[in-house]
């Protein structure tokens, strides 16, 4: 691991200022109004953490859906559709719903470092990223009103291969490196087998490429992470982290604390949370999220039949909350009693699912 890691003390005394632009169709910097900050995963201004969930998957049509969030970790009615304007994919000419089929988002404040909650979209297939600076009120997003990620950010500069997962770091690289303060959060990836640490520079979208590697062995102590899928929500500006195996099932949880230490090169062992039950096929969307303000980072999974499940974490085990069908709004409880549809505060008309999963959108 030693040979792969990097000083952090120079790159925090050496922050690059300027990233050329890249990738992803037009982009266009407006001017940011002042505004309080939104809490983490909040689209919708309300206060509270919301699911986004990528269409094509979930039973859900394509774009990119917002199920809004309410107090004690539920979510309300049915989600809308914040992707409806669309977004260019790699070899399209015309933004549609469709592009976002087959993308990894991240919620977080990268435009500024406070302000509304953006979304960062990631698309592991060619390694190249987008960030859409957030409304702060839940309207749908506009490809233009954002900002390219430099290419080969999330590409291996050894074998050249792509990230398969990404997820917010925030302040684990600055905190690390005792540096000078940088708003604009980091990032965690799985890249080349191994869960990496990447920097961001001193502006919006302008991420480092995998710089520190945390782990070369995956949560279960035997085998790369190959095969793994990383979510992270922030407690005090620091992330903690989920990670499932993509296949077997597993769940793993890494406090903000373990992962300082694997940071700074010490060993630290994660809780299993789950030996199985995890894996994509059974829960193909899976958020991190403080749902309930407590200060412990929490977790949502959507099946695929749109039924997104909330459970909540106290830093061993989850306890489920119950679950929400996105297509119908209604509500189960843990042992499974439905119960009334929740309301929708934009009262958006109930999604009617395709009769088919459209094709992905041409690279």
């Amino acid at each position: 691991m030693s040979q792969r890691r990097l000083s952090l003390h120079a790159r925090a005394a050496t922050v690059v200022a300027t990233v050329a632009a890249a990738t992803l169709g037009t982009l266009v910097v407006p001017a940011q109004a002042e505004t309080v900050s939104a809490v983490e995963n909040d689209l919708n201004g309300d206060g509270e953490a919301d699911l986004v969930v990528v269409g094509s998957q979930g039973s859900l049509a394509p774009g990119l859906w917002l199920a809004t969030g309410t107090a004690g970790g539920g979510l309300a009615g049915t989600p809308s559709n914040i992707g409806a304007a669309g977004v260019t994919g790699v070899g399209g000419s015309n933004p549609s719903p469709e592009g976002y089929n087959g993308l990894q988002v991240v919620v977080g404040h990268f435009r500024s470092g406070s302000g509304p909650n953006d979304v960062l979209l990631y698309d592991p297939a060619y390694g190249l990223g987008k960030l859409l600076y957030g409304t702060g009120d839940g309207s749908p997003l506009n490809e233009l009103v954002g900002k390219g990620v430099v290419s080969g950010t999330f590409t291996s500069r050894t074998t050249h291969a792509n990230a398969t997962s990404i997820a917010n770091a925030g302040q684990l690289y600055t905190t690390a490196a005792q540096g000078e303060p940088n708003p604009f959060p980091a990032l965690l990836s799985v890249l080349d087998g191994a869960l990496w640490l990447q920097p961001t520079s001193a502006q919006s979208g302008g991420f480092f490429p995998a710089e520190v590697v945390l782990a070369d062995t995956n949560p279960t102590g035997a085998g790369n992470w190959n095969g793994w899928s990383i979510t992270t929500a922030l407690v005090d500006d620091m992330p903690a982290l989920f990670a499932r195996s993509e296949a077997g099932g597993q769940l793993y949880y890494y406090s903000p604390a373990a992962l300082l230490s694997l940071t700074l090169g010490t060993p630290a062992a994660p809780v299993l949370v789950a030996a199985q039950g995890w894996d994509a096929a059974a829960k193909p969307v899976v958020q991190a999220a403080d749902v309930d303000h407590d200060g412990i980072v929490d977790l949502r999974a959507v099946d695929p039949s749109g039924n997104a499940a909330t459970y909540r974490f106290d830093g061993a085990a989850l306890t489920a909350l119950g679950s929400h069908n996105l297509l119908t709004g209604a509500d189960t409880a843990p042992g499974g009693t439905t119960t009334a549809p929740g309301r929708h505060p934009h009262k958006p008309e109930p999604h009617k699912p395709e009769p088919h999963k459209p094709e992905p959108h041409g690279h």
